[in-house]
């Protein structure tokens, strides 16, 4: 998932666990006669619909068996990242397996990338989305110069990274995050 998604999720589950604190602290709040002895919200065939009718709690076990299984398929689609951590590169298994795992490339990708003048960090992930893709993101400090730091990323970190795979079309997205503040690593 990306940045913007991780955060509009954060945001969206800590406003909805907040309202329904506020709601549930006022529910008990109540129960115990904190804000006087209120009358009845609902008339009384309403209240005692559900005792005369046997199907009612049937149904509501049903829609928050429903409401269960949404929730649970929505975390579980929170938990898979398409991050792959591995990468078979086997062409014919009679000459024996290669498998190169995807934390050793992005490191070297990662690496080479803040070993550029101008850069200060640096981030690489390889994911499943569509075909293998190599993201890059890269925090380049006040002074960089931009079209440099991206040829060279192109031409030399890409080229290697391509090489390693043996995949000369392997696709590369290359986020620059310009302005940043320099440190001594910037300096080179």
């Amino acid at each position: 998932m990306s940045r913007r998604v991780d955060t509009a999720n954060r945001t969206v589950l800590a406003l909805l666990g907040l309202l329904l604190f506020g709601g549930g602290a006022v529910g008990l709040a109540a129960s115990f006669g904190v804000f006087g002895d209120p009358p009845p919200v609902l008339p009384g065939s309403a209240r005692r619909f559900e005792d005369q009718q046997p199907w009612f709690w049937w149904a509501v076990a049903g829609v928050c068996l429903v409401v269960a299984l949404l929730a649970l398929r929505w975390l579980l689609a929170q938990l898979h990242t398409g991050r792959v951590t591995r990468l078979d590169l086997t062409r014919d298994d009679r000459d024996g397996r290669t498998v190169v795992h995807a934390g050793a490339l992005t490191e070297a990708v990662e690496a080479e990338a803040q070993s550029l003048r101008g850069v200060v960090g640096a981030s690489a992930r390889l994911v499943e989305a569509r075909g293998r893709t190599l993201t890059v993101a890269v925090e380049l400090a006040d002074h960089a110069d931009v079209a440099e730091v991206r040829r060279t990323l192109e031409d030399r970190v890409v080229a290697h990274a391509r090489e390693a795979v043996d995949d000369p079309g392997l696709p590369v997205d290359i986020e620059l995050r310009p302005g940043r503040r320099s440190g001594s690593r910037g300096l080179r």
